[in-house]
Formats: structure tokens, sequence, C-alpha cells
């Protein structure tokens, strides 16, 4: 039997990494999960191999978009004849930070929404609160709380993506924080997907493993994902000695439209511009992966989307309301 000071038991090798809580770990991957795939790598012949092209300047016009969400209260809707479906009630935010040679960083296109979401397939509307808050309803089938959520998480991708788009119709090259899947005219766009979380195995396990021992700046081969997208990982930062092996390491995802040679040419240049956007450790829990323009974007959104414990109190206030007006009725 081992004790704690056996040699066994300090073999391998512990990370730490300070993402916070609301937004998940930068790595939470099962490699059994029935989701994994073992996408086909397209570039380098087929076999793994790292990259490090050239710095290079970021482009002139460059846009940062993405979105915050937040559930701010359960709820419960019990019917005259006693059944029962629960619910949230939430909000989410989206908008772009523009970086362009003319002038200085400035935020763009921000839209905010408030919503009350039911199962059960029926939305109930809540009354608007005295102080301006209001809830648009909407329904999801089923009983599952977590296909509210879901719901939630869609209303934020949809402005997202509406916003990168309205971007790339502009002429500004649009990082989108997160998969470009929901990018439905995406062919020629110029737009980056920019995936900070890694919640499934996309490679064989082979390659999948080297993916950690890029350094600062380089990136792996392209290789195909599903719905015409071509993807590669970079390490935009070093998040320090005491991270795990996966920390700093983005997946950047291109329209395969392009064709693959403008593909590679795009991860190139991502790779040479990008890691110059990296945050610092001393400013950001999920630095170097979470961009500094998104990083203060994501503030501006928090904060536009109000505080959390007045959100609730309008919440109990409006639903006192609809209680109240139900009994009179």
């Amino acid at each position: 039997m081992q004790t704690p000071n056996d040699p066994a038991d300090a073999a391998g090798t512990i990370g730490v990494e300070a993402f916070d809580a609301p937004y998940g770990a930068g790595f939470e991957v099962d490699d059994d999960s029935p989701h994994a795939l073992d996408c086909e790598l397209v570039e380098d012949g087929g076999a793994f191999a790292a990259h490090r092209p050239e710095a290079a300047g970021r482009p002139r016009r460059v846009a940062f978009v993405d979105g915050t969400m937040r559930t701010e209260a359960r709820l419960t809707h019990t019917g005259l004849e006693g059944a029962l479906t629960t619910g949230l009630a939430g909000s989410w935010a989206a908008g772009a930070v523009l970086v362009a040679d003319d002038g200085p960083a400035r935020f763009d296109r921000i839209a905010v929404g408030r919503t009350a979401i039911f199962t059960g397939g029926r939305a109930i509307r809540l009354p608007d609160h005295r102080d301006g808050w209001g809830w648009e309803p909407h329904a999801v089938e089923g009983s599952d709380i977590e296909a509210a959520r879901q719901h939630l998480r869609r209303l934020m991708r949809d402005a997202e993506s509406a916003i990168a788009e309205e971007l790339c119709g502009d002429g500004w090259l649009t990082v989108l924080d997160g998969p470009l899947h929901g990018i439905r005219h995406r062919r020629n766009l110029p737009v980056l997907g920019y995936v900070k979380t890694h919640h499934r195995r996309v490679l064989a396990p082979y390659p999948w493993q080297r993916v950690p021992d890029l350094v600062v700046a380089e990136r792996s081969g392209l290789f195909a994902l599903p719905d015409d997208l071509y993807a590669c990982y970079l390490r935009v930062g070093d998040p320090g000695p005491w991270a795990g092996p996966w920390a700093g390491i983005a997946r950047i995802e291109v329209p395969a439209g392009i064709g693959l040679a403008a593909a590679i040419g795009v991860a190139d240049e991502a790779a040479g511009w990008l890691p110059a956007f990296a945050s610092a450790l001393h400013r950001d829990a999920r630095a170097p992966v979470n961009l500094t323009p998104i990083a203060g974007l994501e503030r501006r959104l928090h904060h536009l989307q109000g505080d959390s414990r007045l959100a609730l109190r309008a919440v109990r206030e409006s639903v006192l309301q609809h209680n109240r007006e139900g009994q009179a009725a």
C-alpha cells in the first residue's frame, strides 16, 4: 500500500488554470466522448507539424466580436390544473471592438436582450417592470431546464453572428469569439473563428497529443472540420509555468470556401498578428488566451446587462405582479 509520500504519488504533472467559473475551464475534454472527432489533417501531407510564421503587423481594420449571457433567476409555472413547468429569466449582450489605424479602439454595434424562457412549449409573458426591465417571452419543448439555457445561448450566438456578418460586409477583418458554424453566409467572408475552450477531441489521438508542444506564435497544420471549415491550433501566449498544457492555445477557424491555399495564408497571417493581442496575467484571469479587446468588450457587455441583484429583484416584483393580476382575473 502506498503512502502519500511514495514517489509514485508524485509522478506526472499538475496544471493550474485560472479560468473564471462562469466561463468554464479552457480544457474539458473527455477522450472517450462519443462526440470526439478524427478530423483529417489537410496540410503537411497529413502529418502533424508545427508552423512558425513570421511576426506580422495587425490588419489595418480588424473587428473583435463577442457576447455574454447570464441566467438571472430560475422560474416555475404552475398551471390551473397543477401542471408544473420550469424556466429561467436571463439576459444576453453582444457587440464588437473595432481596431483601426486611424484612431483608438472603440465599441460598436452593441445589442442587449432580456428574456424569460419556459419549458413545456408555452411562452409566458412577465409584466414589464416599472424601472424599465422587460423580458421577451420564449419557450422550448420538453421539461429540461438545460434546453432553456441553450436557447438563451442561441439568442446570444445569433446576435454575434449577425454583427460579424455586418462587419464583414463593411470590409472589416472580423474575429468572432467562438466557432463559425453560426455564420450563415461565410463563403469568402473576411472572418476568423476564435475558439478558446476545448470540449472535445477533434484530431486523431496522436496529433491531438502533439498540440500542447506548440510554443508561442506556433500553429498546427490545418485540418478539415465539419460544416465546411478549416481549422488549426495556435498558442497565442505564455500562460506561465504553473499552467496546464493546453493553456494559451486557441483553435482558429476559417471558411473552407476560400480554398486550401488561401486558408493556409490566412492561418499564417493570423499566427503572425493574433499573439500581439494576448491578454496579460495581471489584468485578466483568463490570460493569455482571452484576447485583450475581447476582455474589454466582455466587461462592457456585463456592465450593460445591469446589476444582477437588481435584475433578480425586478424578476421577483414582476412575478408578484403577474400573480396578482392572475388572481384578480
